[in-house]
C-alpha cells in the first residue's frame, strides 16, 4: 500500500496497512458560510412576514397536526423497516426482488381486469423485465448480502448511530416545520415567484441532513474497521469525535455537494409543478426525465465522495477523483454498479413515503381546513396532502434507509482499501466476504484477494 491511509492502492495488499489517521483541515468552507446565510434568511423571512393575528397564519394548529402525524408514522415505518432489516440480512435481497415482481404483475393483472390496454401492456413488459433483471442477478445476491450483513455487524456493534439517525429526523422534523411555516408566510406576502427559492432551500437541507449522516457513518465505519477499540460500544468516542469532525471540516464539502444536488431537485419539482400543457406533455416528459437523470448521477457520485469525506476527511472534490480513482484502479467499476443492497433502500424509502402521502391524503380528507392557512382551496387540498405527506415521508424515512446504505458504501470502500485490516480484525466476516464476492466477481476479485485467501482456507 501507500504509505498514507486513503491513497489509491497499487493492487497489492500484502503489506502492513498504515496507520489510519484523518485530514483535521476546513474544507470548502464558502460553502458553509452560505449555507447558514441562507438559513438566516428563511429565519427572518419567518419571523418577518408571520404576524400573529392573521387569518393567514400557516402557525395553525391544523398544520402542526398534519406535520406531526406524518413524521410520526414515518419514523414508526422506518424504525419497523430497521428491524426487518436486521433480523432477516440474508434473505432481504430475494425478499425485494419478488416483492417487486409481485407488484408489477398486480399491476399488469389489474389493467386487465379494467380493460386498460396500455396499461396492461406496460404493466406486463415491466413483468418481464423484472424477472429477466432478478435471473441476472440471482447469483449476486450472497454478494449483497454479505455486504448488508457486515454493514448491519457494524451498526449493531455501534448502535449510537440509530441514536443518532433519530436524531437526524428530529432535526429533519423541526426543519420541516420551519420551512412550512416560512414558505407559507412568504408566499402568502411576497407571492408564489419565490417558490423555486423554497424548494431549493427545502431540498438543500434535506440533502444537507442526508450527506451529514452519510459522513458520519462513513467515519464510524473507519473507525470500526481499522480501529475497533475506538467504536465498540453504543456511543463511543469515535462516534464524537466523527459527529464533531463533520459538523466542523466536512461541513463545508457537505453543503457544495447537497447544493448541486438539490438545485436539480428543485428544478425537476418545479418543472413538474408548472406541467399543466397536454399539448407539450412529450417535451415535458423528456425534460423531466433528463433532470431524473441528472439528479441520479449527481447523487450516485455524491454517495462515494462523501464516503471518502468521511473516512479520510478530504475535500468534496477531492474525495470524489480519489475514490473514483480506487475503484478503477482495483477494477471494480462493475462491482460497484450492481448495489443491490442499495436499490432494497430505495425501494422501502418509495414504500414508505407512498404511504405517508396516502396517510396525507386521508387526513386532509378527514380535517379540510388544515392547509387553509394558505390559500389551498377545498378541491386542491387532497393533492396537496398526499404531495405533503410524500415529501415528509421521504424526508424522514430516507435518513434512517441512508443509515444502512452508508454503512455498506463505507465497507465497500474500506474493502478496497484495506481488506488486510478487516481479515485481522474481523476474521470471520472477511472469510464471509471472500467467499461471496469471488463467487459473484471471480475475475475482478482474483487477483485483488489472492493474499488473503490461504490463511483463511
Amino acid at each position: 500500500m501507500s504509505s498514507s491511509y486513503g491513497a489509491v492502492p497499487d493492487g497489492s495488499v500484502k503489506e502492513e496497512p498504515q496507520e489510519f489517521v484523518k485530514k483535521k483541515r476546513c474544507n470548502d468552507i464558502l460553502f458553509a458560510i452560505a449555507y447558514l446565510a441562507h438559513l438566516a434568511v428563511v429565519i427572518t423571512v419567518l419571523i418577518q412576514y408571520s404576524p400573529e393575528d392573521s387569518e393567514k397564519d400557516f402557525t395553525t394548529g391544523g398544520v402542526y397536526k398534519f406535520v406531526g402525524i406524518i413524521a410520526l408514522i414515518a419514523i414508526v415505518l422506518s424504525t419497523l423497516a430497521l428491524g426487518f432489516m436486521s433480523a432477516f440480512a440474508g434473505a432481504l435481497v430475494e425478499i425485494a426482488l419478488l416483492s417487486s415482481l409481485t407488484v408489477t404483475l398486480a399491476v399488469a393483472g389489474y389493467a386487465v381486469y379494467v380493460a386498460k390496454i396500455w396499461m396492461a401492456i406496460i404493466g406486463g413488459v415491466a413483468f418481464l423485465s423484472g424477472c429477466i433483471f432478478t435471473y441476472c442477478v440471482w447469483k449476486k445476491i450472497p454478494f449483497a448480502a454479505s455486504n448488508l450483513r457486515t454493514a448491519l455487524k457494524a451498526i449493531r456493534t455501534n448502535l449510537g448511530l440509530a441514536v443518532m439517525a433519530y436524531l437526524w429526523e428530529a432535526v429533519a422534523f423541526a426543519w420541516t416545520l420551519l420551512w412550512f411555516n416560512s414558505a407559507g408566510a412568504a408566499m402568502n406576502n411576497v407571492g408564489w415567484g419565490i417558490v423555486f427559492l423554497y424548494l431549493l432551500s427545502f431540498f438543500w437541507t434535506q440533502q444537507l441532513i442526508n450527506n451529514l449522516q452519510h459522513t458520519i457513518v462513513a467515519s464510524m465505519i473507519g473507525t470500526w474497521w481499522h480501529n475497533p477499540t475506538d467504536a465498540n460500544s453504543c456511543w463511543d468516542d469515535g462516534l464524537n469525535k466523527a459527529l464533531c469532525h463533520s459538523l466542523t471540516y466536512s461541513f463545508g464539502s457537505i453543503c457544495f455537494g447537497s447544493i448541486l444536488a438539490s438545485f436539480v431537485q428543485a428544478l425537476k419539482w418545479l418543472h413538474r409543478m408548472a406541467n399543466n400543457n397536454d399539448k407539450c406533455s412529450c417535451i415535458a416528459a423528456m425534460i423531466d426525465c433528463c433532470l431524473v437523470c441528472v439528479q441520479e448521477i449527481m447523487e450516485y457520485f455524491n454517495t462515494w465522495a462523501y464516503t471518502f469525506v468521511g473516512i479520510h476527511g478530504d475535500s468534496y472534490i477531492e474525495s470524489g477523483r480519489s475514490v473514483l480513482a480506487l475503484f478503477r484502479q482495483r477494477g471494480w467499476n462493475a462491482i460497484i454498479n450492481d448495489q443491490l443492497a442499495g436499490a432494497v433502500m430505495w425501494f422501502m424509502t418509495l414504500s414508505i413515503s407512498l404511504l405517508c402521502g396516502l396517510a396525507g391524503w386521508w387526513l386532509v380528507t378527514f380535517d379540510d381546513d388544515i392547509f387553509v392557512g394558505i390559500g389551498i382551496e377545498e378541491d386542491e387540498d387532497d393533492a396537496v396532502g398526499f404531495a405533503a405527506g410524500f415529501l415528509i415521508g421521504y424526508m424522514l424515512s430516507g435518513i434512517m434507509m441512508e443509515l444502512v446504505n452508508s454503512a455498506i458504501c463505507a465497507v465497500i470502500v474500506c474493502f478496497a482499501e484495506a481488506p488486510a485490516v478487516f481479515q485481522k480484525n474481523y476474521p470471520t466476516l472477511c472469510s464471509e466476504m471472500l467467499e461471496a464476492w469471488n463467487d459473484a466477481y471471480p475475475d475482478e476479485c482474483s487477483d485483488d484477494f489472492d493474499s488473503l485467501k490461504s490463511p483463511l482456507n
